[in-house]
């Protein structure tokens, strides 16, 4: 070997040597917490203890509202309009008269029917006077009867027609648009106006056959619109469907909802909770706390961490149940008292080192920056 060659030899050794020993320093001034997890300083998390408590049990389905009383005012007969009487939007009372047909003719008919039972009664009364006396028979008393009789019912019959040409409310309620314009030619059964009486309402709501058996009459069930986000209205289990949907296998339920303020209205969509007896047995914790994921449903717990003190992460796999308010009902996993993260748990693993508090990582990391 030249002396060039050992030249080059022996800077090569040189560099491994100082790069050894630089290797060496750098980890002795490495940060401890830069060798392992056991070194991390713990996460802090927020902590709340798993309770049993009583939870309200509920029924669940979905529905439409419908007025106590409603209908399409028909006309009864035909006719021309002859006067409209009615505001569309108003409130009217039963027996209001809503619009008027054309009754000249009847109105004739009238009165010379009114005359003809005149003479009729006239004339029976005076048969009647004579019979006794021989002066007049049986028979002439029977015929001046049935004249009288026919006179009656005639008349009754034109009462009656001028009655049908005379459109009345049906019951108290509020009137909807107006249908028909003034001298319109209508014919029977032709809608004129809507009434409406929302005073009560009724909610029919469906749910699976299976819920019958936890059905009784006059359950509470709490229903709410999308009209008024956050507003519970109460009403009353009045009918259940004695027969199931062959189609669905659903039951149809009608709760009767008092509506004195006439927020709500027939027609209206609605989402109804049957109650049920609450559960008194119940392990509560709050919906943050539980972690979802194809493998199931998990919290994670804080342990005391051993020898070295402090406090350490669990992973605990449960089975989640109702959820309500805020809170879920643990059914498997958990124990009255297991202290559960709430919030800080997305970089947690089972054996990490936590530092519980009683507020969320967001308010703590805003109190750090501060």
């Amino acid at each position: 070997m030249n002396k060039q060659s050992r030249a080059w030899l022996g800077a090569g050794l040189a560099t491994l040597v100082l790069g050894g020993a630089g290797f060496g320093l750098a980890t002795k001034l490495r940060p401890a917490h830069a060798e392992g997890g056991g070194g991390m300083p713990p996460a802090k998390v927020a902590v709340a203890a798993a309770q049993k408590t009583e939870v309200a049990r509920f029924l669940g389905g979905i529905g439409t509202l419908e007025a106590n009383r409603q209908v399409e005012v028909p006309a009864e007969v035909e006719g021309r309009i002859a006067k409209i009487l009615f505001t569309p939007g108003a409130e009217v009372r039963a027996g209001q008269v809503l619009v008027q047909l054309n009754d000249a003719p009847e109105q004739g008919d009238l009165e010379r029917l009114k005359a003809q039972r005149a003479n009729a009664r006239a004339l029976l009364e005076r048969t009647r006077r004579l019979v006794p006396q021989q002066a007049a028979t049986q028979e002439q008393l029977e015929q001046a009867q049935a004249a009288f009789d026919q006179a009656s019912g005639e008349l009754r019959r034109v009462q009656a027609l001028l009655e049908q040409k005379r459109i009345k409310a049906p019951f108290d309620g509020v009137l909807g648009i107006r249908r028909v314009n003034l001298g319109q030619f209508v014919r029977a059964g032709d809608a004129l106006v809507s009434l409406t009486d929302s005073r009560t309402l009724f909610a029919n709501i469906t749910l699976p056959e299976t819920a019958l058996p936890a059905l009784k009459r006059n359950q509470q069930v709490a229903l709410s619109v999308d009209a008024y986000p956050g507003r519970v209205f109460q009403g009353r289990l009045s009918t259940i469907e004695p027969q199931i949907g062959s189609d669905t296998r659903t039951v149809r339920l009608q709760a009767t909802v008092d509506n004195a303020d006439g927020a709500l209205a027939p027609g209206m969509f609605v989402n109804g909770r049957v109650a049920l007896p609450a559960r008194t047995d119940a392990i509560t914790v709050p919906e943050t706390a539980i972690t979802y994921s194809t493998h199931g449903d998990s919290v994670f717990i804080v342990v005391p961490a051993g020898k070295g003190g402090g406090f350490s992460a669990q992973q605990v796999f449960v089975k989640a149940g109702e959820r309500q308010d805020g809170l879920v009902v643990i059914e498997k996993g958990l124990s009255p008292g297991d202290k559960v993260v709430t919030s800080g748990q997305l970089r947690l693993y089972t054996g990490a080192a936590v530092a519980p508090g009683d507020k969320d990582t967001l308010s703590l990391t805003q109190e750090s920056k501060s």
